[in-house]
């Protein structure tokens, strides 16, 4: 892997984390290049989510924290992995019914123009007591 694809990514990384923080639906589409998959395990009763391209990824990710009406970025890394990049962070966020703490970590595979896939392991949003 060029050296340049994995900075490009990185810079990607850091972007899509900062577009969830502010619910910036299309910037977290434009992440992905044309033809990107998601893929996505949460602690769900349907944990496998499977997605094609970057609008239906950032669906995904407004389904999940597109309710809330405070987001805010505990704590985040991002860093190289061989030919991939792994992206962590955690958030808290107030939803309707209060409190949530999430943590997801995704290793991003750079393409030549984006994120060409994506494979997410979500905690599931983590009540925090009032």
């Amino acid at each position: 892997m060029e050296t340049k694809s994995l900075a490009a990514a990185m810079v990607l990384g850091r972007a899509f984390v900062d577009a969830i923080v502010a619910h910036d639906w299309p910037t977290i589409a434009a992440c992905f290049e044309p033809g990107s998959i998601f893929l996505a395990v949460t602690p769900s009763r349907k944990p496998f989510k499977e997605h094609d391209g970057g609008e239906a990824a950032a669906d995904q990710i407004r389904h999940w924290f597109g309710d809330a009406d405070i987001t805010e970025l505990v704590s985040s890394t991002i860093e190289p992995m061989q030919d991939r990049v792994h992206v962590a962070y955690r958030i808290h966020e107030h939803e309707p019914d209060g409190w949530y703490l999430v943590e997801q970590h995704a290793f991003i595979t750079p393409g030549s123009t984006g994120i060409a896939a994506m494979h997410l392991l979500c905690s599931g949003f983590r009540p925090v007591p009032a």
